[in-house]
């Protein structure tokens, strides 16, 4: 009986750094902008790990988006804002007012997650 050894794998981890001074510009820009192209943004929130200082490389920005209209269902309306040539990953959570008021009641933990970030305003 032959044995052969295997080769061993290399690390496919890749590890950036990214400047929270640049993201916190692009937010703001990014956010500025989708306000002029939305008029049913009301505000948005920031919050997730950028805002709490503990991003790790790779690291998303995590936005909701709080909206006073929208004929989609939430998920369907995600691709409606989203950022073209973004830094880092971005999650939107586009809600309605009413939605948004809701998930106190629906989901707290999350509703509090979310309200733990910092307020955008267009």
């Amino acid at each position: 009986m032959r044995l052969t050894a295997l080769k061993s794998s290399s690390s496919s981890v890749v590890i950036k750094y990214t400047d929270p001074e640049l993201i916190k510009a692009s937010v703001c820009t990014y956010f500025k902008e989708l306000c002029l192209k939305h008029e049913e943004i009301n505000r948005g929130l920031w919050f997730g790990s950028w805002i709490t200082g503990t991003p790790s490389p790779g690291s998303d920005v995590d936005i909701c988006l709080i909206l006073s209209f929208s004929p989609k269902p939430v998920r369907e309306r995600i691709a409606d804002y989203l950022p073209d040539g973004f830094p880092v990953g971005i999650d939107l959570f586009p809600y309605t007012e009413a939605e948004f008021s809701r998930l106190a009641e629906e989901n707290p933990c999350w509703y509090r997650c979310i309200t733990s970030g910092i307020e955008l305003s267009c």
